[in-house]
């Protein structure tokens, strides 16, 4: 029983190590190199296999590229500290670039992967091939290094690669040749291209937007997010959320996809008639920014400019004057400006001269008079 016991937690050991394994995904050899690129600048870990990318390229913004540093006295890995969450030696960067033995996200980490050593044999997921015959997504492996080929090689044997180089080095894309101790690797499942390079396509979303895709390296891109335009001419709405004042004016526009009543926003109150700030109250602003208490002057005489009925006007408080002005930083002068008097001011004043005039002519008659009666 106790012997039973012990292969039982054997065999339950065998299937914690070894990898759960899916069919590799049908796709273009464009999906292995497009992985395999947005590896490159991220550091050497080794029994890793995880990094971050955006589309094609490495997500290094968003990602640390992690540190790998070899232990004092040592050349290199094992014998070597990593730090940071990504990172990945030349096996798990070829598992996760080939999807093998199962299909995940290039920045989930500690998942299961293969040995360098197993892309030198026939496999269920790849086979073995001459070396003369690389092509673009192929492998290329030794007892202890695997690298993954990006270009069909050149009459030298010169061919590029992308590798997970060592501790010292990272993730390279660099040129190199292949000893006699390498062998290749094709993967299954590769299909021709899904598109062609270049080619976009659109579709239409919400009730005004438009969302596109286009072909890079055989594949198509995810869709983009769902967007405007905007309608044009332009479209005059009213917010429903309670603004007030020039809030309460609003231009239709597309925002992700749907039509939407966008509403001016507060902006600072001036002498215009008009409740800039959106509290419900025109004209009601600072001095400064209504351009009160300025300095002006005009026919009428001088005063300081006021705000009165969305007008700057040159206030005479002696006189009561009004004058309409230029609103200026220091106003000096209002040629040409015509004065208007308050209440009766302006009337009580032209009676009085009407009357002057009177009097005048009545003594000028009088002295006549009196020079008669004189000379009689």
């Amino acid at each position: 029983m106790m012997k039973l016991f012990f292969i039982s937690i054997f065999a339950y050991s065998l299937t914690l190590s070894t990898p759960v394994k899916s069919a590799p995904p049908e796709e273009p050899v464009e999906s292995i190199l497009c992985r395999g690129y947005s590896a490159v600048g991220f550091s050497y870990e080794w029994g890793g296999e995880c990094w971050c990318s955006s589309g094609c390229d490495p997500d290094l913004n968003n990602c640390e590229a992690g540190i790998c540093t070899v232990n004092d006295g040592a050349t290199g890995c094992p014998e070597c500290t990593h730090s940071g969450t990504y990172g990945a030696d030349c096996s798990g960067f070829v598992s996760k670039a080939w999807q093998v033995p199962d299909t995940y996200a290039t920045n989930q980490c500690d998942v299961a992967r293969y040995t360098a050593a197993s892309f030198t044999a026939d496999h269920e997921y790849w086979n073995v091939i001459p070396m003369n015959t690389l092509s673009p997504g192929d492998a290329v492996a030794s007892s202890t290094h695997v690298i993954l080929v990006t270009d069909s090689g050149d009459d030298w044997g010169n061919y590029e690669v992308i590798e997970a180089k060592g501790c010292i080095y990272g993730i390279v894309n660099q040129v190199r040749t292949f000893s006699t101790s390498y062998s290749g690797a094709r993967r299954i499942n590769l299909t021709d291209c899904n598109c062609e390079e270049g080619e976009i396509q659109t579709e239409n979303c919400g009730d005004c937007g438009t969302t596109e895709r286009r072909c890079v390296g055989c594949m198509w891109s995810e869709w983009s997010s769902c967007e405007g335009p905007s309608p044009t001419p332009e479209e005059s709405c009213s917010p429903e959320n309670g603004a007030q004042g020039e809030c309460a004016r609003g231009t239709v526009l597309c925002v992700a996809g749907f039509r939407t009543c966008q509403g001016k926003l507060p902006s600072t109150e001036i002498c215009d008639g008009l409740d800039n700030d959106c509290d419900g109250i025109p004209d009601n602003g600072t001095p400064v920014s209504l351009g009160e208490g300025y300095k002006c002057s005009n026919e009428c005489g001088e005063g300081t400019s006021l705000c009165i009925d969305g007008v700057l006007k040159c206030n005479i408080p002696d006189t009561g004057t009004e004058c309409t002005v230029e609103i200026l930083p220091e106003p000096t002068s209002n040629d040409g400006c015509s004065c208007n008097f308050n209440g009766n001011s302006g009337r009580s004043e032209a009676v009085f001269i009407i009357f002057l005039i009177i009097y005048l002519i009545r003594r000028k008659i009088l002295n006549v008079q009196n020079l008669n009666i004189r000379n009689l």
